[in-house]
Parts: C-alpha cells; structure tokens; sequence
C-alpha cells in the first residue's frame, strides 16, 4: 500500500478528522489507544453509499456555499465558508466541548476548512477539506491510505466500513470510522470525490446513537454536492 505521507498531529488532524478529542488536536498527551465493542446499530452486508447519481437538489434543505464547493443539507445545520465565517462558526462550534479543537483551529487557520456547518439540535457535523493526491494513486488506495493513517495516529478509532463506489464521471471513496474517548463514542461517514489535482474530503459525523437516522441524510447530502469555479 502506496503512504500519503499523512501526519495527523496538532491542530492539522482537525483538518482532516473533525471528531477528535481536544487533547491530540492541541498538541498535549494523546490517551492510551482505546476501541469501543461493535455498537448496536451495524449496517447491512450488503449496504453500499448511494454513487451515479447527478448533482441533485433536495426540496426543503439550505444550500451551503464554501471555499470552491457547495452543498445541501436540512435547515437547522448552520455554518458556511469558514473563511468568512471563522469567528461565528467558532462561537458555535464554543458551544460542544467535543469541538474545541475545530473551533481552535477555525479561528487560527479558517482556510483548512473549504466548508463547515454544525447541527445545534443535535450537534452532528459536516466538514469539507480538500488535499493534492497524485493522479497515479488510485481511490481505492487513497482510501486505505487515508484509513491506516488515521487509525495509527488518532487513538481510540477504528474503520467500521470501506470502499470505493461509482460518483458521476468517476469513483468516490467512502471510510466509515468510529472515535471512542472515554464513554463517547461518534461515527463519522467521509467521501473522497476527486477534482482535478485534488480529493475532497466530505466528512459527516455523528454521535453513534444519532447515526443511524441520519446517514441516509449524509448519503443524500453527498449527491447534492456542486464544485465551484
């Protein structure tokens, strides 16, 4: 398996991982590595994310424009270009302690987030990054790549599911993963579609018991996704 050369410490790793634990995202003593048992909701053998299908829209949701890229999800997620809006995502994001990290590194690089919105209702979250990858390294290689890297690196996570679907003209990654920290434990859904030189990461997170109800809205959301000049 080709490396990416990722490293996940610091402030950086809430760029790519948006549910980490505060202590590893500001740079202090990361906790022993700790996986939580298999939760109680687990998907299907045979589910796969919806790929192949246009660019949609969704009768009733909030488009949400970013850095080069916009999205629709349900009104009460809030958010937007964390660029224009690093101080008023940071006062919300100041609201979950799980997300001082990001709210952290909101305010001291607005521009490693391409988007950002929160749900305050239930405190799910949806963030858009974007890296360079070599044209060489396949989808399917960038998904195990990106995966192993954030398993070794981010304690207390593990891949739940993964894999590589059809996406419009091309192919998208999808990594499910699980962070355990103490008695909390989120799953996050992240999409890796490929624009030009770049994968953007598309990443849908969660509490554990709120995911199943809200991962047919994260596979829906993906198909609502529009690159910008």
């Amino acid at each position: 398996m080709r490396s990416l050369g990722v490293r996940l410490a610091g402030s950086a790793a809430a760029l790519i991982v948006p549910l980490l634990i505060a202590a590893l995202a500001c740079g202090t003593s990361a906790p022993p590595q700790s996986v939580g048992p298999v939760p109680s909701f687990t998907l299907p053998p045979e589910w796969t994310p919806t790929g192949g299908v246009p660019a949609a829209s969704v009768a009733g949701w909030t488009t949400f424009t970013g850095n080069g890229v916009e999205l629709m999800l349900p009104p009460s997620y809030e958010g937007g270009d964390p660029t224009a809006l690093a101080q008023e995502l940071g006062d919300l994001l100041d609201e979950v302690p799980e997300y001082a990290s990001i709210a952290e590194a909101i305010r001291q690089s607005p521009t490693g987030y391409r988007l950002l919105t929160i749900d305050p209702t239930n405190d799910s979250i949806v963030t858009v990054t974007a890296r360079d990858v070599p044209a060489e390294l396949s989808m399917s290689e960038y998904v195990d790549a990106i995966g192993a890297a954030i398993v070794e690196q981010v304690p207390g996570t593990s891949i739940i599911q993964k894999g590589v679907i059809p996406f419009r003209d091309g192919e998208a990654s999808w990594l499910l993963l699980e962070f355990v920290s103490g008695d909390a434990v989120s799953w996050q859904l992240s999409y890796g579609v490929r624009q030009g030189a770049q994968v953007w990461n598309f990443n849908y997170g969660a509490a554990q018991e709120d995911y199943p109800q809200l991962q047919p809205v994260f596979d829906q959301s993906l198909q609502t996704v529009r690159f910008l000049p």
